[in-house]
């Protein structure tokens, strides 16, 4: 063989060179991401701490209102960490460094009966304003000779259909059958986009991968009224640091306009997929099938935003009803392909619209617990506060300080209309939930672009009515009680009432003209509202600056202020608090008490005060360590020996005594009483008093309950703590001794169990009266009861407190008595 035969050979055999590799679009992070994270590490640590207090605090009242207001607490909170998820990821994306090829690119936008013509005509004009060649499409569902006349004149090509299926997406997929573009884009009518539009987004389908490529969707018209304020507020985060977070994770969303797709791989899955939210959907198929998703965070484009509230919860009750759709019955087909990222963000982003569910919670607890007296929560107030507020404060200085990322400048505030706008959708939402899980159809109906900005008063209804609710039961509720947690549920409803009736007022076109035209008519009025936008607007700007660029040392302080709080409060209970008896005595705080009663027993000898006492309590099937409180009925006048000897056992035990007796010289209650008050004194151990004052009318009552009170602190004891139990309902305000002179109130159902009525009717009798009484309703409840035949003893007290949170402490009577003081 010839040596050039032997090279050729060779080369026959070599390998090819390697392709080179295909451009990648990549992610640049933000310059300030390290601080974002930092942020949002301190605040996961406030959270977490905030919840493992929570869930240790042993805080459940009425149960189905505290797993409702759990439900509530929990979506704001996954709402929060959804944000945190994606300001952590804030990236920009970076053109591939290959010069993108030449592409044929077809712009579509859409047309259907009864939308203004001269918008779509205005959007028509700028499509063919756009300098990189194209072709236009206009997709026209009426075919509008007006229109079809105006496409001509333009260069527009008109299509129109006959067979109409599948709304929208039906309506792009009949125009996709004559485009022939390897890219297409897709408008809607009231988009204007700029010239440039094409230029800034096919750059990144250089890389092969890409399957689609979202713009900004900006608005124009926000200043036509305060829906549409509150309308494109709600975008201004989604478009910002959302949508750029997402990018990071190649979840970006298609949004129904100013989307740019690649022909390829709308076709790989047969179209725009169809739906009342058909743009999710087409991504969701998209993102299983493999391609990518790039967000390009420049405005090339403006459209308009609802500016009624027919026009907005016309458009919320279409996508609420799509997105619970999808997640329902799309998402768990499409699980399996997706990445684990995709797969969180598929399920996240549709529970945007579960906020309706959660708004009617947060609406209906308090009028619940206002009307029936039962509350939710039972823990401490201030620890509540000192827990949550820095997790509030972390959250709020970490959405400003993403707000660096909004798109416009004037896009930065507190979104207050935006938040009363999606609270008073709550009713929307939640038919859109109801009518997923009951399947009914919901037509696709473009959003109204324009509408007569009247008074919208029928729309408004729900909230009106759910605002009359509110006030209607705090103002119910303040004729019963005062207590902390009444007071709170009452604070929650006036709340709420304020809320929807600032989102109905919102409604009210013709109504919010009037009292501007009457603000600003005169012109110290314009120059005063004038005076105090811009000084807000600079005292905003200054302030977000602020928040903006010392955010680290804000949140340092805010954790370490919460840090040294928590420590000093928990040192503070370790040295110089008073015991967990104490302050369960006095105030009812704590766990539940249970225990045994005695009767009077007159022959039961002094000396052997410590058997009947335990044998009282396993009698009761109680243990002695854990009953925690025990009655000893005294004689009249007991003396300071058996006294003595009733309370040592009380003492070793760990039992709380509440010592109960008759007074019958209502003229010198305490007669004889000296030797064992100063035995409590010296004791200095919580202890209850129950006296059963022999009276003949209220007055000689209550100056003889005083007498004994004022005879106890006389000789400066601080142990002792006041129970009164009152004979009848009826007698209340007649035989009260007065707010300051009782801590407790006992009430005696054993009385009533001869009747056969159970333990909860027996008290259910008292309830009202007490709760009407703003000076009883405040005072912990210690129920007297008979020994429970069915159930154990601890059964029937957690039947009762479940029901009736303001129970404390529960005796019932022992098969064995104690008479001490003999």
């Amino acid at each position: 063989m010839r040596p050039t035969q032997a090279f050729s050979a060779e080369a026959e055999h070599r390998p090819p060179p390697c392709a080179p590799p295909a451009p990648v679009v990549g992610y640049s992070l933000v310059s300030q991401s390290r601080q974002m994270r930092v942020l949002v590490a301190i605040g996961l640590a406030l959270t977490a701490y905030f919840l493992w207090w929570f869930a240790t605090s042993n805080p459940v009242g009425s149960p189905v209102l505290f797993w409702l207001l759990v439900v509530s607490l929990a979506f704001k909170l996954l709402r929060m960490l959804h944000e945190w998820y994606h300001y952590v990821a804030i990236s920009h994306p970076v053109v591939p460094a290959a010069a993108p090829p030449a592409y044929t690119v077809d712009m579509l936008t859409t047309a259907c009966p009864g939308e203004p013509r001269d918008m779509i005509i205005a959007t028509l004009r700028a499509m063919q304003a756009v300098t990189y060649p194209h072709t236009s499409y206009l997709c026209d569902e009426g075919d509008d000779p007006v229109l079809r006349a105006e496409c001509a004149r333009l260069g527009v090509v008109h299509v129109t259909r006959q067979h109409k299926i599948n709304a929208k997406a039906g309506n792009i997929n009949h125009a996709l059958q004559q485009a022939t573009g390897q890219l297409c884009v897709v408008l809607d009518p009231d988009h204007v986009p700029s010239p440039d539009f094409l230029d800034h987004v096919l750059p990144y389908f250089a890389d092969p991968a890409v399957g689609y490529a979202q713009v900004v969707q900006a608005y124009g018209n926000q200043a036509e009224s305060l829906i549409a304020r509150g309308a494109a507020q709600q975008t201004y985060h989604f478009y910002g640091p959302l949508m750029m977070g997402m990018n990071t994770y190649n979840t970006a969303q298609a949004i129904g306009a100013n989307c740019t797709f690649r022909r390829e791989a709308l076709d790989s899955i047969g179209g725009h997929a169809a739906g009342l939210t058909e743009d999710m959907h087409t991504a969701m198929r998209l993102h299983a099938a493999g391609w990518k998703s790039v967000y390009v965070p420049v405005i090339v484009s403006r459209g308009l935003v609802p500016a009624t509230l027919a026009g907005y919860y016309s458009q919320q009750l279409k996508w609420s009803r799509g997105a619970f759709e999808l997640l329902l019955h799309v998402y768990p087909r499409l699980f399996a392909r997706f990445s684990w990222r995709q797969r969180i963000h598929y399920l996240t982003l549709p529970l945007y619209f579960f906020s309706g569910v959660v708004t009617l919670i947060d609406v209906s607890v308090p009028v619940t617990a206002l009307l029936t007296l039962e509350y939710p929560w039972h823990l401490s107030l201030p620890e509540f506060a000192l827990h949550l507020t820095p997790v509030l404060v972390l959250s709020l200085l970490i959405r400003y300080n993403a707000q660096r990322w909004l798109r416009e400048p004037h896009e930065q505030g507190l979104h207050l209309t935006g938040g009363l706008l999606r609270i008073s959708a709550w009713w929307v939402y939640l038919l859109g939930f109801v009518y997923t899980l009951l399947r009914v159809r919901v037509p696709y109906i473009p959003t109204p672009k324009d509408g007569e900005l009247g008074n919208e008063w029928k729309l408004s209804l729900p909230n009106l009515i759910a605002a009359g609710i509110c006030v209607g039961a705090a103002r119910y509720n303040h004729y019963f009680t005062h207590t902390p947690y009444a007071l709170l549920m009452m604070g929650m409803a006036l709340t709420n009432a304020s809320i929807l009736l600032a989102a109905v007022l919102m409604g009210q076109h013709r109504l919010l003209g009037y009292f501007t035209r009457l603000l600003t008519g005169p012109r110290p009025g314009r120059r005063l509202l004038g005076w105090a936008r811009n000084w807000t607007g600079r005292l905003w700007a200054a302030l977000l600056w602020r928040v903006q660029t010392a955010a680290l040392l804000m949140a340092a302080l805010v954790f370490g202020a919460h840090a040294l709080l928590t420590v000093g409060l928990q040192s503070w209970r370790n040295q110089k608090a008073p015991s967990t008896a104490l302050v369960w005595a006095r105030t009812g705080v704590g766990k539940v008490r249970v225990g045994v009663g005695a009767e009077d027993a007159t022959t039961a000898a002094a000396g052997s005060a410590a058997r009947p006492v335990l044998a009282s309590y396993r009698s009761a099937g109680l243990e002695p360590t854990t009953a925690g409180l025990a009655e000893v009925f005294l004689p009249a006048v007991p003396t300071a020996s058996g006294l003595q000897k009733a309370l040592e056992p009380l003492d070793k035990q760990g039992s709380i005594p509440l010592l109960s007796w008759e007074v019958t010289d209502v003229v010198r209650p305490v007669a004889g009483w000296t030797p064992a008050i100063e035995l409590i004194r010296r004791r200095n151990k919580p202890l209850l008093l129950r006296p059963l004052i022999k009276a003949t009318n209220p007055t000689a009552y209550r100056t003889a309950w005083r007498q004994l009170v004022a005879r106890f602190q006389a000789t400066g004891d601080t142990s002792a703590v006041w129970v009164w139990t009152p004979n009848h309902p009826d007698s209340l305000a007649a035989y009260f001794p007065g707010a300051v002179y009782v801590d407790w109130v006992a009430v005696d159902c054993r009385q009533a169990a001869a009747q056969g009525a159970s333990s909860a009717a027996r008290y259910a009798d008292w309830r009202l009266p007490l709760a009407q009484r703003a000076e009883l309703s405040s005072k912990p409840i210690l129920l007297l009861l008979p020994l429970p035949t069915q159930q154990t003893p601890h059964a029937t007290t957690r039947h009762l407190i479940s029901h009736y949170p303001e129970v404390k402490a529960c005796i019932f009577d022992g098969a064995s008595f104690l008479t001490a003081g003999r």
